[in-house]
């Protein structure tokens, strides 16, 4: 704009004879109207100037306005983060100056929920039956199996991509037993009848699927068998359900309604010393949608090096009194899409 001006007003010189080569008489009254001309020039530069300085200090107030607006290089105490969103914040650490109109909106933590229309499910299974295959044959597996102590999740949809070919007295099935049986757990979240095939056929279970007829209650399973003065075996994990007023803390319910895809299973053909979280007591045959059932091992004590040999969980302690002592994992049955069941509720690492 100051350039465009002093062109105008050199041109305006020019027309009027104001430059030592203009062919223009010398008058008094010519003298005056040149140096009328050229004052009028001074004062429209000196307004464009003003404008000029005007716009960029509109520019410069903006960007001081925008100080919460992100930016490659934060200043101050200004901290970028993942604000849990999957984006970033370059709010400081220290929030309390900032207004509740600025922090309306936000999005709060996630609260974990066992059942409940607020928490995603666990996502579907999706990888493909040799992907099961190719997992439980790999070298990844044989070291898992040989530690302690971790938790493999079964997302809904697994039963029909469990693997049922594999040879029962070869070196996959032999890993297969050896990660439960080295005090490590799996967790079948909707669990059907091709888990419970799975486990009869590589566990030796003879668990035997009933229809699903009525509701469920919770059962108190104890350490000692019909002992209730014995701490509870269910895991924390499965514990009821908490509400404090209007603020709910998660956990399952005290009675379980059947759905369309719940599966239960007769609970006098579960393994010795199995934990039931719930069942339809006194309905014969009893069933239950949710157990969880151990499976120990010894080493052989025929044969230096010798394969481990399973031992029911009843008979542990005669094992043990004889110097065998056993080795005992768990198996989690969850014949419903449980919720969240993939959260980090577990006592040990979910896999």
């Amino acid at each position: 704009a100051f350039r465009g001006g002093l062109s105008l007003v050199l041109a305006m010189v020019r027309v009027y004879g104001s430059v030592p080569d203009a062919d223009v008489q010398r008058t008094p009254k010519a003298t005056a109207k040149r140096f009328a001309i050229l004052l009028a020039g001074t004062a429209g530069l000196a307004l464009i100037a003003v404008v000029a300085l005007a716009v960029h200090a509109e520019q410069r107030t903006e960007l001081v306005d925008s100080s919460f607006q992100s930016s490659d290089k934060p200043s101050g105490d200004s901290t970028s983060r993942d604000n849990g969103s999957g984006t970033e914040s370059n709010l400081g650490s220290d929030t309390d100056g900032i207004s509740e109109s600025t922090l309306e909106g936000q999005d709060t933590a996630p609260v974990w929920h066992a059942q409940g229309a607020t928490t995603p499910p666990a996502p579907p299974a999706s990888a493909l039956p040799i992907d099961y295959l190719s997992f439980f044959t790999s070298d990844m597996f044989a070291s898992m199996s040989d530690t302690c102590c971790k938790t493999l999740f079964f997302p809904p949809g697994h039963g029909e991509r469990l693997p049922m070919s594999m040879e029962l007295d070869g070196p996959y099935v032999l890993r297969l037993r050896n990660f439960v049986g080295n005090r490590n757990s799996f967790l079948f979240n909707g669990a059907d009848s091709y888990t419970i095939a799975f486990m009869n056929r590589y566990f030796g279970f003879g668990i035997k699927q009933v229809p699903v007829i009525s509701s469920y209650k919770r059962r108190e399973a104890r350490m000692v068998l019909g002992d209730p003065s014995t701490a509870s075996s269910i895991p924390e994990a499965y514990a009821l359900e908490r509400k404090i007023g209007a603020t709910y803390y998660g956990g399952l319910p005290n009675k379980l309604a059947p759905t369309e895809d719940m599966v239960a299973v007769d609970t006098l053909t579960l393994p010795g010393a199995s934990i039931i979280i719930y069942n339809n007591w006194p309905r014969v045959p009893t069933g239950t949608p949710a157990f969880i059932a151990r499976y120990c091992q010894i080493q052989d004590p025929y044969k230096e090096g010798g394969k481990p040999l399973k031992v029911e969980v009843i008979e542990c302690p005669a094992a043990e009194a004889r110097g065998y002592p056993c080795s005992c994992g768990f198996i989690n049955f969850v014949g419903w899409n449980w919720l969240a069941s993939n959260a980090n509720v577990w006592e040990s690492t979910i896999v």
